[in-house]
């Protein structure tokens, strides 16, 4: 060792251990050489991330990188700890033979023995040595900065013990002479940030830098750790020949693969270049294409009916802040995975067109089941087709794809993202590897969906999500088809962050509708009045029916009139009922009945789904059409595109009646059903919804809803919101869009609105389960200001909430068959994943136990012997009992529970 720096000692990543073979390894300080190097080259590089970081830093971009590759080069200063170098002893050993291996566990992992190393040895030493005069910055600022670094695993170094205990006193040695080497040869400028750092807003500014720094960390570690590129050197050579030779050259290389720099937008095109489908533009559309772009991050909320074409509007401004130098991408976030699925079918027609010619963009779907759908994995096998048959620059796209692919951590990276919106909000929770979605989105326009959508729970989260991203440069698009005043205000005030720059005087107050808002720092808040295409404007009567019996009435005469007919239902329970009683009547044909809930193991749902929109959908004929009926839940509300002669709807609070009735006459027929050309009136007569609701009272009670709706009652537990809904509704006689959507909104949902007596304590309950969403939220959201720090909730993304409600789990059902278990839905690539089903974790915690031996054999094998499951998987074993499949369960408070499952009624749990 004596020819060699200390620091050359240290091994930093190598393969497994061999008996036969000599281990290649790799030496420390040359892997936080080449993690410094990545964060070099995406800096240099990637322009936008280089601005935007050092604006955040509020240093020149020069410096800021100077920083950045020297915090990057210190990332891994834990590995220096003898209880790390001890994974591998025989490494240990060769370093360092005199020395005697101790027995100390790694107990603590390296990146937070990193952090201790450095505050407790490093910090004090290593600058008054070298003779700086660097005030607090070292001990107060500069940990702002590093703990991103040392959390490169996706989240922050916690653990704080003596040094010594982890590491002798020659690793502590070594990190500092490696540090001294490092900082000399990158030259970081540390007196002046002292002297910055004598300003206390600019110490507060670098907490909002640190979430930055976090997620630039987590990628370069993932790039600098690949051994293809870096391969393995356990040669020593002076630090300043690695860097310049090796280090930086293969660091370029390791980027320029990775596909993860921003590619070229277009410049500004018309709707009719982005969407040639589009001969005509919709008021809205028209507005987008013309409205002035700011030279500042900006926000828009689209307010407009189905049919407006809001989301060709929201890419059309998202074109258009790409063309502006505002953003290189953009990610869409939905509320479900089916409407994921079908703005991923969409995007592939269209995103190419948001960039230069020669161009290869990437495009992933991000959720949890992405890997079943069929058109994202056709798009990865196209991505490889290339890679076999067109040039080189097309194979690196393809390798891009892969690994952008295997993960959802990564999916935001890629240039164009559709996902769920919960994918995005993991990015401003305390989820491992939050800061890697937050720079995924640092480029992109963020446009959300459906926003009016989500409890107050998950509201909470869209908005510090909307702050964060504005924080960052970002621009943020909403889209809705209704809003209240308070919503738009909120929404609004959540993009404006910093409680200074909000607004004052100028509050919104525009009652419009529709209406188009943007907001800026630069140009302050305008809102847009829009016009209403003749063709979207309708009247929708609405009729109050308050018996079962008279429902079923109506549906045996609109089945007599060969008219299609759906009832939404609010609960499951609910809906079977309804469908079982109709199952009875022998004016209805059994295959012309249909019942469709979220009970449904994954690939039955998605076969019910594709069957309804065959029934019911866009292209529907008037034979598939005739005197057919769907039961169904919620499930319908979004994420189906249907076209129903006569909607039937439960009573909900009035903006999902008014979602619900988007699926009545919503395509132009004639009286047969024949699907009319686009533009043409539809011959169906006035859309009339039926609401099976309470008899309307000035004076409810207490349980109004609840005595008709007694399970429906703890779907919609704010009673106050239903009553305002029928009393406007019974006025009115139904709405006229777009007219009506702002009155009924603002009754509805009006906090100084009228509360009969009866319902006051009610309401008092709902407002406090409300406030209770909100304060969850609130606790455990990142705070901007906060920076980048330990707190005790940080953990895995999958036990991180994103949306309230009761805890689930899945179930993956299984046929017990000739002896053997196999899955439910026993093809394609994924049997068990088609298999699967959730479920609330207290109406179903566990199996009873089961005497049948051989197939509780059968269930251990399965679970050791496939890869999808662990010990803790939920294998439900259903046996064939003639009439069904059942097995046997229990309840959270051990209560029997028999679960049943057909491919017609899905799954039930009978107490």
């Amino acid at each position: 060792m004596d020819s060699y720096k200390s620091y050359f000692g240290y091994w930093g990543k190598a393969n497994p251990a061999t008996q036969d073979q000599k281990t290649a390894y790799h030496l420390l300080p040359y892997h936080s050489l080449d993690v410094a190097a990545v964060g070099h080259s995406l800096l240099q590089s990637h322009v936008t991330l280089r601005k935007r970081l050092a604006s955040l830093m509020r240093l020149p971009e020069d410096q800021a990188v100077v920083w950045c590759v020297f915090l990057l080069g210190v990332h891994d200063l834990g590995k220096f700890a003898e209880t790390f170098q001890q994974l591998r002893p025989d490494l240990r050993q060769q370093f360092w033979p005199a020395e005697t291996i101790s027995k100390k566990n790694y107990s603590i992992r390296h990146d937070s023995l990193g952090e201790m190393l450095w505050t407790q040895k490093l910090s004090s030493g290593l600058f008054s040595d070298a003779g700086l005069e660097v005030g607090d910055f070292v001990t107060d600022t500069l940990p702002c900065w590093l703990n991103p670094v040392f959390g490169h695993h996706g989240w922050p170094p916690s653990a704080q013990e003596r040094v010594k205990n982890h590491f002798v006193q020659h690793d502590q040695q070594a990190a500092q002479e490696f540090v001294q080497d490092w900082q000399n040869l990158i030259q970081p400028d540390f007196e002046s940030a002292a002297k910055l750092d004598l300003q206390e807003d600019w110490q507060c500014q670098q907490k909002k830098a640190s979430w930055l720094l976090a997620g630039v960390a987590v990628l370069a570690d993932w790039l600098g750790s690949n051994q293809e590129i870096f391969t393995y050197r356990s040669t020593p050579m002076p630090l300043a020949d690695y860097w310049y030779n090796l280090a930086l050259p293969r660091a370029d290389q390791a980027v320029k693969e990775s596909g993860l720099l921003p590619k070229q937008p277009k410049s500004t095109q018309p709707l009719t270049c982005l969407f040639p489908k589009i001969a005509t533009p919709t008021s809205l559309q028209a507005h987008c294409e013309q409205v002035a772009i700011s030279s500042e991050p900006q926000l828009f909320i689209l307010e407009d009916v189905t049919g407006a074409g809001k989301t060709e509007a929201a890419l059309m401004l998202a074109h258009r802040l790409m063309s502006s130098g505002l953003a290189q991408g953009l990610y869409i976030g939905l509320p479900t995975m089916a409407t994921a699925n079908a703005m991923y079918e969409r995007m592939t027609e269209t995103y190419q067109r948001l960039y230069e010619t020669g161009e290869i963009p990437s495009l992933i779907l991000s959720h949890s089941a992405r890997h079943l759908s069929e058109k994202f994995q056709q798009s990865l096998l196209k991505a490889q087709s290339n890679e076999q048959n067109y040039q080189a620059e097309e194979s690196i796209s393809a390798q891009c794809n892969r690994w952008l692919a295997d993960n959802r951590k990564k999916a935001l990276l890629a240039d164009v993202g559709i996902g769920t919106i919960d994918q995005a909000l993991l990015g401003i929770v305390p989820a491992r590897h939050q800061s890697l979605r937050l720079l995924g989105l640092l480029n992109k326009v963020l446009i959300l969906d459906e926003v009016h959508a989500y409890d107050a729970y998950t509201n909470e989260l869209l908005k510090r999500l909307i702050e964060f991203h504005a924080a960052f440069g970002g621009s943020v698009i909403l889209l809705s088809a209704t809003l209240t005043y308070h919503q738009r205000n909120e929404l609004v005030h959540a993009f404006y962050g910093n409680p200074t720059k909000r607004l004052n005087s100028q509050q919104l107050n525009d009652q419009h509708y529709p209406l188009l808002t943007q907001a800026s720092a630069d140009i302050g808040v305008t809102e847009y009045p829009l016009a209403t295409r003749e063709s979207v404007k309708r009247r929708v009567d609405v009729v109050f029916c308050h018996q079962q019996t008279d429902i079923f009435e109506r549906i045996k005469i609109a089945v007599s009139q060969g008219k299609s007919v759906c009832w939404i239902r609010n609960t499951v329970p609910d809906a079977r009922e309804a469908w079982q009683h109709l199952n009875t009547c022998d004016w209805l044909e059994p295959d012309k009945l249909h019942l469709f809930h979220s009970r449904y193991a994954l690939g039955d749902r998605i076969g019910i789904e594709q069957q309804m929109l065959a029934y019911f959908g866009d292209k529907s004929t008037p034979e598939q059409r005739e005197g057919r009926v769907l039961i169904a839940t919620q499930v319908v509300e979004q994420s189906l595109d249907l076209d129903i002669d006569l909607m039937i709807s439960d009573l909900a609070p009035v903006d999902l009646l008014i979602q619900r009735a988007g699926r009545l006459q919503r395509h132009s027929r004639d009286k047969q059903g024949r699907r009319l050309s686009h533009g043409e009136t539809d011959q169906r007569g006035t859309p009339c919804l039926i609401v099976h609701s309470p008899e309307f009272t000035e004076s409810p009670e207490a349980d109004w809803f609840k005595g008709l709706f007694p399970k429906a009652h703890y779907v919609y537990p704010h009673t106050l919101l239903l009553w305002r809904t029928v009393k406007i509704l019974q006025q009115q006689g139904g709405w006229r869009m777009p007219d009506d959507a702002r009155e009924l909104l603002e009754f509805v949902y009006n906090p100084a609105g009228e509360i009969p007596e009866g319902l006051d304590q009610g309401s008092l309950e709902a407002e406090g389960e409300d406030r209770a969403k909100k304060d969850n939220a609130n606790f455990l959201q990142m705070k901007l200001a906060s920076g980048y720090a330990d707190n005790p909730q940080w953990d895995e993304e999958a036990r991180i909430a994103t949306r309230l409600g009761e805890e689930s789990h899945t179930l993956y059902l299984a046929r017990w068959e000739n002896n053997q278990l196999m899955p439910w839905i026993n093809k394609g690539k994924y049997p068990w994943d088609l298999s699967s089903v959730k479920v609330n974790r207290p109406q179903l915690e566990k199996l009873a136990e089961i005497e049948n031996t051989a197939l509780q054999q059968a269930l251990n094998e399965l679970r050791a012997e496939t890869k999808l499951f662990d010990e803790f998987s939920f294998i439900v074993p259903l046996i064939d009992t003639a009439s069904t499949w059942q097995a046997k369960g229990m309840t959270d408070n051990n209560k029997p529970v028999t679960i049943t499952y057909g491919k017609q009624q899905g799954l039930e749990l009978r107490y």
